[in-house]
């Protein structure tokens, strides 16, 4: 049994999904797949779920459950036996079973454990590497209601941008496809699928419709993107937290050392996970070696785990940007630099998800997600269920975060983004 660590919300890009994707497994989850539901295992909010469900649902009596292998197989035959809709096999009720195991086996954690199908694992699997097949198109929001999709941007270099696409266009069908109904998993796995097939989009684009053919083919994510601004400060920007991460990491913190930054500030705004390792390795070039940066804590022990390699920019300061969609490993990460190199954190709190998961590969292709580990600051501290506040708090609209996040030229993104701006005058860049 194959068995991974991650610190992540639940979350597969839709070619990509949100401002930026997200994608050992062992995974520190942040937020509920959108349009899950209290049937698919992860409530779409984090206290109450999609249909309503709150942790008292999720509740498993407390009286003794003997006798247990025959009274499933007594429940078992029930169902099959009266279940008023026919058609039920014992495949169902395993993977039901199975699929209830792992989500009401412990009430606080029914947002995070789940059973996951094969093509959920696939997704996952292809987030946590930094790339996909599809076509490299960033989803703004999308609506239920009509089932249109808002495009808010495109990958560069993406099938996507080569065809064209870009905000405000909306996304009325997919091959065909309408989704009023549906939820955005439903889109992503309609957009995604097998490199050089093409998928036909239905594109509303002010008051015309238009048919747009595009070609997939496998699409690499920026996994971390770094420039010079302000006096002599690098900016540093970290979508997720991937296998492609540290290496990345590393790469343009050198540049940066050798170009002489002064200062440095780590966007971590939007972020909302990704593989556990890939967080540690990542934090770990920019503190002390032999330093704590996380503690994992796990049946009554606490593991501390210490970063490895020779911080790059050991000696400038730090400035974190944070949202309330950082979380996981990004406040893992945030919170690490905030103990260890006294870096300020600006923007607004954090989502407060401070639990590990750990994936198990199953026999038959499916795989359980469940929490294995919470995790506390250096200092000690968890923030779960409430997230970190900054130091320095700059509320911005959200509209304006995520047009920031998306501007590739680095004067336009300072001059539109006050957060940023606050951290350059914090470090001194300005």
């Amino acid at each position: 049994m194959m068995r991974r660590t991650l610190l992540l919300p639940l979350l597969f890009a839709a070619c990509s999904q949100g401002s930026e994707p997200a994608g050992s497994t062992t995974i520190a989850v942040a937020a509920a797949p959108p349009g899950a539901t209290a049937a698919g295992g992860t409530p779409a909010a984090a206290s109450t779920g999609a249909a309503g469900w709150d942790d008292r649902d999720f509740a498993i009596p407390s009286e003794k459950f003997s006798d247990p292998a025959r009274n499933f197989e007594a429940a078992k035959r029930a169902l099959l036996a009266d279940y008023y809709a026919g058609g039920l096999t014992e495949e169902d009720l395993y993977r039901a079973a199975v699929a209830g195991m792992v989500e009401r086996v412990d009430p606080q954690m029914h947002k995070w454990n789940r059973l996951l199908s094969p093509s959920d694992l696939a997704d996952l699997h292809s987030d946590l590497q930094g790339e996909i097949v599809g076509i490299g198109m960033i989803i703004g929001s999308f609506d239920p209601t009509s089932g249109y999709i808002d495009v808010k941007g495109t990958v560069a270099g993406s099938p996507a941008e080569r065809a064209g696409l870009a905000p405000p266009d909306k996304i009325v069908t997919v091959d065909g496809k309408l989704f009023r109904g549906m939820t955005l998993r439903d889109v992503v796995r309609e957009v995604r699928g097998k490199a050089g097939e093409t998928v036909t989009l239905s594109v509303l684009r002010g008051d015309k419709l238009l048919s747009i053919p595009v070609v997939r083919e496998k699409v690499t994510f920026d996994t971390v993107r770094a420039d010079v601004i302000g006096h002599d400060v690098g900016y540093v920007r970290i979508p997720a937290f991937n296998a492609k991460t540290p290496a990345a990491l590393h790469d343009v913190l050198a540049d940066l050392a050798a170009r002489g930054a002064k200062g440095l500030v780590l966007d971590v705004r939007s972020n909302q996970g990704g593989l556990f390792d890939d967080a540690v390795a990542s934090v770990g070039l920019l503190v002390p070696a032999g330093s704590t940066v996380v503690n994992l804590n796990r049946r009554g022990k606490v593991e501390p785990v210490v970063a490895k390699t020779t911080p790059l920019l050991p000696d400038v300061p730090v400035a974190v940007l944070v949202n309330k969609d950082t979380a996981s490993s990004a406040e893992l990460v945030a919170a690490a630099l905030h103990d260890l190199r006294h870096a300020t954190l600006i923007g607004t709190g954090t989502r407060g998800k401070w639990t590990v998961q750990k994936i198990d590969d199953l026999p038959n292709g499916y795989a359980l997600k469940y929490t294995s580990a919470l995790f506390t600051s250096p200092a000690g501290k968890s923030f779960e269920g409430v997230g970190m506040l900054p130091d320095i708090a700059v509320d911005e609209a959200g509209e304006a975060v995520e047009h920031a996040l998306l501007e590739k030229d680095p004067v336009k993104r300072v001059e539109g983004d006050v957060q940023i701006r606050t951290a350059l005058a914090v470090v001194g860049g300005r």
